[in-house]
């Protein structure tokens, strides 16, 4: 059993629990490789999507900051995270990267590329790694948002999108093909965060309603 493994079933009954969550569209979502691209408001969004989501290892992207403590860098490196330098060209990182698509795991990137403000409600600009991976990597995308920040005991709602494929910008140059998914990218998790908000309002008008 792998760490990850490991750490994922003995935490199981405490996440269930402290962080309840439904998920729509989970039909959506399948193993097969690709990268998954959430919105991002805090440090348990790896984490609720880790368990929903991933077995063997939690394979994302993290800020190189969340490394320097030797202890927290040991256990993000042994749950399957790869530390990247915001704001610079990492080869490393992209490298570990693609190894992780090109073994047929699945990839998590948060777009945004830094946490977004708990009152903001709409995706701050993307980045265009997350597109530049699944481009090389020759995967889908697969998107999905959070209503809002995860907090302890509250109910978390996350909307699973549909796929998308990077075949429809080949032909593009690479710089035509970034900038152009990447622009379907935001257009999509915005069309499902507006979905999703709707869906939750929708929710509450009716419970109030009871």
């Amino acid at each position: 059993m792998s760490f990850y493994n490991f750490i994922k079933i003995i935490t199981a009954p405490i996440m269930w629990i402290v962080f309840p969550i439904k998920v729509y569209g989970k039909e959506k979502y399948y193993k097969d490789k690709a990268v998954v691209c959430c919105n991002h408001y805090s440090a348990l969004d790896v984490a609720v999507l880790g368990h929903l989501f991933m077995w063997g290892a939690c394979r994302c992207i993290a800020k190189e900051e969340l490394f320097r403590n030797k202890l927290a860098a040991w256990f993000l490196r042994k749950c399957g995270a790869i530390a990247i330098k915001r704001g610079e060209s990492d080869i490393a990182a992209f490298r570990a990267g693609l190894k992780v698509l090109e073994n047929g795991e699945q990839l998590i990137i948060f777009p945004e590329g830094t946490r977004n403000d708990p009152n903001n409600m709409q995706l701050l600009p993307l980045m265009p790694g997350a597109v530049t991976f699944a481009i090389k990597g020759n995967c889908d995308i697969l998107p999905m948002v959070i209503h809002k920040k995860i907090k302890p005991f509250h109910r978390t709602y996350l909307l699973v999108g549909d796929p998308i494929s990077m075949r429809q910008f080949e032909g593009l140059s690479a710089r035509e093909a970034r900038e152009s998914a990447t622009a379907l990218l935001y257009e999509k998790m915005s069309g499902l965060k507006s979905e999703l908000d709707q869906i939750v309002a929708d929710r509450k008008r009716k419970r109030k309603s009871r």
